[in-house]
């Protein structure tokens, strides 16, 4: 009888399962290796079972709720799975060390809306920045959770603990944001290696090499991520770009034109909108450049 666990990360042909609070490790059966399209993710639930020398081998694959994927890195085309069964994206920036990276930021939130997952925007190494808040409002108000945290003095860490209890969570941003050490702060036994922000390029060295999913003792799991330099948005629908920057699909409804984009359109509302405040001159930036990199990768796509 076939047993049910959850990867939780993956070295070489060896999967490292959990099953009711165990670690096992298994491998893949040879036809679900060689013939399935579908490769097993971490955040997968898996059907496996144990031979008579106690070796446990993987044989099917439970079917997902969501699945997480972004452009190949470099400049490959097509998409990479990264993770399965996630209830909820972390996207996690710092205020400063490295700089906050808005565009990127937005980037990340396309991706997590192109998933239909939830995302919520944690702003880290607050006490780096007398700005922070204003870094974050432009998510605030445009109807994002967001959190603000410090993990050397604790401020936020309960909050987002909170936000993460339950619930199966990927973390993922810009290399040297602190996703490991927030993550060694919720849960300090998770002893995730964390590294320093280079004085030389000011950006974060890589600490987490693939990711890895950990169990939460006040329930539910984190996923933890690579730190990324670049996300593209290979594969992703315009459509997708559009929900991510709900006050500017808004304001467009008021534009002259239904196939508005922004630009240099006569009566755009969108850009009165922004000449009047009421938008961020960057976000606007981030959407006129990530629909028109969804709109040139559809293209070649076919």
């Amino acid at each position: 009888m076939s047993t049910e666990g959850v990867v939780l990360s993956r070295s070489g042909g060896l999967y490292r399962l959990w099953v009711e609070g165990k670690l096992v490790d298994a491998s893949l059966r040879g036809r679900l290796k060689h013939r399935s399209a579908t490769k097993v993710l971490v955040g997968d639930r898996v059907f496996f079972d144990e031979d008579e020398d106690g070796n446990n081998t993987i044989e099917a694959i439970v079917d997902r709720t969501s699945l997480l994927q972004r452009r190949s890195p470099g400049k490959s085309r097509g998409v990479r799975e990264v993770a399965a069964n996630l209830d909820q994206v972390m996207a996690v920036g710092a205020a400063a060390s490295p700089t906050w990276d808005q565009h990127m930021m937005d980037r990340f939130v396309v991706v997590a809306e192109a998933s239909r997952l939830p995302v919520t925007v944690v702003i880290n190494k607050i006490d780096l920045a007398a700005d922070s808040e204003d870094l974050i409002n432009v998510y605030r108000e445009t109807g994002y959770k967001t959190i603000m945290t410090c993990a050397s003095d604790g401020r936020g860490i309960e909050e987002l603990s909170l936000s993460l209890k339950g619930k199966i969570s990927l973390f993922t941003g810009p290399t040297g944001v602190g996703k490991s050490t927030l993550l060694n702060a919720v849960q300090p036994g998770l002893s995730l290696r964390t590294g320093e922000v280079s004085k030389k390029s000011g950006a974060g060295r890589h600490t987490t090499v693939s990711p890895e999913m950990f169990p939460l003792h006040a329930g539910g799991f984190v996923v933890d991520t690579p730190g990324l330099r670049d996300i593209g948005l290979w594969g992703i629908e315009p459509n997708s770009v559009n929900g991510a920057f709900p006050e500017i699909e808004q304001a467009s409804q008021s534009c002259r034109f239904d196939d508005c984009r922004h630009g240099k359109e006569p009566d755009c509302a969108v850009h009165e909108a922004v000449e009047a405040g009421r938008i961020s001159k960057m976000r606007l930036e981030s959407y006129q450049r990530f629909l028109n990199e969804a709109i040139i990768a559809g293209k070649t796509w076919e």
